[in-house]
């Protein structure tokens, strides 16, 4: 699956990318012996990625979402995400989804058998599984990689109790994570901002307080952030980027011409930029406009709705500072996911 991203503070969107695996503050004993799989009641609620994105609601209806594709292996469904139905089978460490779709753009049933779940980073929680899919009648596919990407389940045997940890990190409570539980569970992985426009970004959450982002040249960012749990319904995410100083070491002459400056005559430029993004973790199977009031039904509508609420760039030259507050162009709101590797997605 191709996805199409753009720069990190650009004119039209905010941007932000991949990181490394983990996070967690505990270790894991299991990793060298087989995961069963999930119990299929453990399904409701959950959502994995492995091209399509799939969110299974009830114990038989799932949302499909394959509309960050731009290939066509998989069914794409013309209104975007629709209600699909599916049945499910586990045999020990195997879980087989069978989901079709009364949509004739969905076409055939998808089987999908899924297989060697792992816990990447030490949480207790199901990170990644290998994924065997069919279409119809046809012969199997390429096993590929699936990732749950909101309310993984936990370990069978492992004695995590999931019923106080907030649904965005794998848990059955909706609300936002504490600042605790952002640092055991989403420290190590990615974010994924699906803009309502279309436009995709992602966040490396690389430390407690640092992210690593990659603008549109391919190179490197890094930046600090804080995480705040504002209530139990809202989290505030606040991002501060500082360039590296330019200096300019030749000055105009009274002629207009460019002369080497005296060390006193040397201007150095910086940029600052702080921004705010507002979280609602009430908000998870739905995005509503900023007002919260008008229902947006773009098909990205899986997950926690985000709006950057603020984007405040200071560029100061020599001793002169300029404050200004960007209007950018494109959707400042859409709705986040939680990657234990985004990169699997591309």
């Amino acid at each position: 699956m191709k996805l199409l991203f753009t720069s990190i503070f650009s004119v039209l969107s905010l941007i932000l990318l991949f990181g490394c695996n983990g996070g967690s503050n505990t270790s894991n004993t299991t990793s060298t012996q087989a995961i069963e799989a999930p119990e299929i009641t453990e399904l409701i609620g959950t959502e994995i990625a492995f091209n399509p994105v799939i969110r299974f609601t009830t114990s038989n209806e799932c949302v499909y979402d394959n509309t960050l594709a731009t290939e066509t292996t998989f069914p794409q469904p013309t209104d975007g995400a629709i209600i699909a139905s599916y049945t499910a089978v586990k045999s020990g460490t195997t879980l087989s989804i069978n989901i079709t779709s009364d949509d004739l753009s969905f076409g055939e049933d998808l089987v999908l058998v899924m297989s060697n779940w792992s816990d990447l980073d030490g949480d207790y929680l199901i990170d990644q599984f290998s994924i065997v899919p069919t279409l119809g009648d046809d012969s199997s596919l390429a096993v590929m990689t699936g990732q749950f990407t909101v309310n993984a389940p936990a370990i069978t045997n492992s004695n995590l109790n999931t019923a106080n940890l907030p649904i965005f990190v794998g848990g059955d409570a909706n609300r936002s994570p504490t600042s605790t539980e952002w640092n055991n569970y989403v420290v190590g992985k990615q974010l994924v901002f699906l803009y309502l426009d279309g436009n995709i970004t992602t966040l490396s959450v690389s430390s407690a307080s640092s992210y690593t982002t990659t603008d549109s040249t391919g190179s490197s960012i890094t930046g600090t952030y804080d995480y705040d749990m504002i209530s139990d319904t809202q989290g505030r995410l606040s991002l501060y980027e500082k360039s590296a100083s330019t200096t300019y070491d030749y000055v105009q002459d009274g002629y207009g011409n460019a002369v080497a400056a005296y060390e006193s005559e040397k201007i150095t430029t910086t940029t600052e930029r702080t921004v705010i993004i507002d979280l609602n973790f009430f908000n998870t199977s739905q995005i509503y406009d900023s007002t919260y009031e008008t229902l947006n039904d773009k098909a990205g509508g899986l997950g926690i709705h985000f709006l950057r609420s603020k984007d405040i760039t200071i560029e100061t030259i020599g001793t002169v500072s300029e404050t200004s507050e960007k209007t950018l162009s494109g959707s400042t709101e859409g709705s986040l996911r939680l990657y234990n590797d985004s990169s699997l997605l591309n």
